[in-house]
C-alpha cells in the first residue's frame, strides 16, 4: 500500500506492480482532514470547506474528518443565546460538505467545543453532538459521544482504520464523564489499555490515530 499526502488530504491506494498510478482503480480511500474550522471569514463564508469542495472528489471512497475546534469560541451555545443561529450556521456548513455524495463525515471535539476548557464544557460538547445527530444524516457521526474519551475504532476499508479519541477529556479540569458514567472506558488506564488492544488487533493495517491535541507537546496544548 502507498500513502500519498496532498495538502489536507490523505490518498490511500494499493500498489499494483512496480509503479502505481493514482486512478479510480487504484484509489482505496480518500481521507480529508480539516482542523480548527470553527468560524466563517469576514464575508460570512467558510473558505476551507469551499476550497476542499472545489479541489477534491466526494464519493463513497471519501472520508472527511473534522479534528476539533469545530466551533469558536465556546462551542455551540444554548438555543436561547443571541449568537446561536450564527454559530450553528458554521456547523451546518461542515455537516453539509458531502451531503448526497455517499462520503462519510466524522467530527471529533477540541478544547473550544468543550467551551474553551470552561465549566460548561461537558454540556457544550454534548450539545454539539446532539445537534449533529438531530440533523439526521446517517453518513455524519460525532465520535466519541457524550463527552467520553474513546477510543473509537472506525473502519475505512478492510486495510485502513481510524482510532478516534477526545483528547480534551484528558485535560478538562471541570466536570466530565468519569468512573460512574456510561462511557465504555472511564479512566485513563482503561483508555490506554483499549488503545493498546486496538493497535494490536489492527497491527497489519494502516492505523490513523486522530485527536485534537498533539500526542506530545511542550506548548500550551501539552498541559
Amino acid at each position: 500500500m502507498r500513502l500519498k499526502i496532498c495538502s489536507a488530504v490523505l490518498l490511500l491506494f494499493l500498489q499494483y506492480g512496480a509503479i502505481a498510478q493514482l486512478t479510480d482503480d487504484t484509489l482505496q480511500a480518500r481521507i480529508i482532514l480539516i482542523g480548527d474550522a470553527g468560524e466563517f471569514n469576514s464575508r460570512g463564508q467558510h473558505p476551507v470547506i469551499h476550497s476542499v469542495k472545489q479541489h477534491y472528489t466526494f464519493d463513497k471512497k471519501t472520508t472527511v474528518l473534522y479534528l476539533g475546534d469545530n466551533l469558536y469560541r465556546a462551542g455551540l451555545p444554548d438555543e436561547q443565546n443571541f449568537n446561536y443561529s450564527k454559530v450553528r450556521a458554521v456547523l451546518d456548513t461542515q455537516v453539509n460538505i458531502a451531503r448526497g455524495s455517499g462520503a462519510k463525515v466524522y467530527f471529533i471535539p477540541g478544547n473550544h467545543d468543550w467551551a474553551e476548557y470552561g465549566p460548561d464544557g461537558w454540556t457544550a460538547v454534548k450539545r454539539q453532538q446532539y445537534y449533529i445527530e438531530y440533523l439526521g444524516d446517517n453518513n455524519v457521526t460525532f465520535y466519541p459521544g457524550d463527552g467520553c474519551p474513546g477510543p473509537v475504532l472506525v473502519n475505512v476499508t478492510p486495510e485502513v482504520v481510524m482510532i478516534l479519541m477526545d483528547s480534551q477529556w484528558w485535560v478538562q479540569k471541570f466536570e466530565k464523564p468519569g468512573i460512574e458514567s456510561d462511557c465504555d472506558f472511564k479512566t485513563k488506564e482503561q483508555v490506554l489499555s483499549e488503545l493498546n488492544n486496538l493497535l494490536n488487533e489492527n497491527s497489519k493495517k494502516l492505523v490513523i490515530i486522530a485527536m485534537h491535541h498533539p500526542m506530545r507537546s511542550y506548548g500550551i496544548h501539552g498541559e
